[in-house]
Order: structure tokens, then sequence, then C-alpha cells
């Protein structure tokens, strides 16, 4: 199962628009030796965002792809003070990214990943403590999550 590290997360990013925060995030899994090729894994995380928006609501996005660029499965998170029309479900604009990776071969992998994390985003308090946990207790947070 994926596991974070600080280079997993981006409290600072930039961007205002759904493309420029997918390139980041998928900059961020180049950089973290998540994919083979970012670009590829920026088409696969658009792709999905055309067929329905990933906005959960409460400010939360759950932005996630499978791709055989992805090498393993992984779990990023992204953070703005700002926010971003994601077409939300509430229709609040979106604060914060859980960015969700896997292998081609990966559904089950991705379908774990995303109800673990459905089933803590439902609640306030987790919320909460992603819009303003610093970057050790937002690790400690989602691989606790994504562990259980």
């Amino acid at each position: 199962m994926a596991v974070l590290t600080p280079s997993c997360i981006d409290l600072n990013i930039r961007g205002n628009t759904v493309y420029s925060i997918l390139k980041q995030l998928a900059e961020m899994a180049g950089k973290n030796g998540f994919v083979t090729d970012r670009n590829r894994f920026l088409q696969t995380l658009l792709l999905r965002e055309k067929l329905h928006s990933t906005g959960f609501g409460s400010g939360v996005a759950v932005p996630h792809g499978k791709s055989a660029c992805v090498k393993h499965p992984f779990v990023m998170f992204a953070r703005q003070s700002h926010g971003v029309d994601w077409k939300a479900s509430d229709d609040a604009p979106v604060t914060c990214w859980i960015c969700l990776g896997v292998p081609q071969e990966g559904e089950e992998n991705q379908v774990q990943l995303i109800g673990a994390l459905c089933r803590k985003i439902i609640h306030a308090e987790f919320i909460e403590k992603l819009k303003n946990g610093d970057v050790s207790q937002i690790v400690a947070l989602l691989n606790q999550t994504i562990s259980e």
C-alpha cells in the first residue's frame, strides 16, 4: 500500500485552474519517482476530470488516475488558501487535493484507496485537519487513513 512522506505534501501549491493544479500534481508524482511519464499521468488526471469532477465537496477534491506510467500506488496531498473552481458537488472552491495514482493493473488498489478516503472525507473533523494541519500532521493523518 502507498505510504506518504513529506515530499508527497505541498501546502502552498500555486495555480488557479484545474489544469495548473493537476500539472503540478503530475510534476510532484514525477519528482517522487511514482510515474515514468509526467505528461502521460497529467493526461490521465485530465481525462478523469473530464468524465466527472473529482471535487468531493467541503473544499476537497480527490483527483486520481490509473495508468501504465504509474510504478506503484501512491497518495499525495496539496493545499492552498484561495481555492479553485473544481465543479465540486457543493460548488465550493477547492483548497485541498488528495491525489491518487495506481498502476494499470491496480483497480483493486484504487478502489481500496478511494474507499478509505471517502469514509473519512465525510467527517468535518478530518477535513479540518487537512485544511489546518502541518506537513507532519497531514502525513500521519493520511497514512493512518490509507492503512485502515
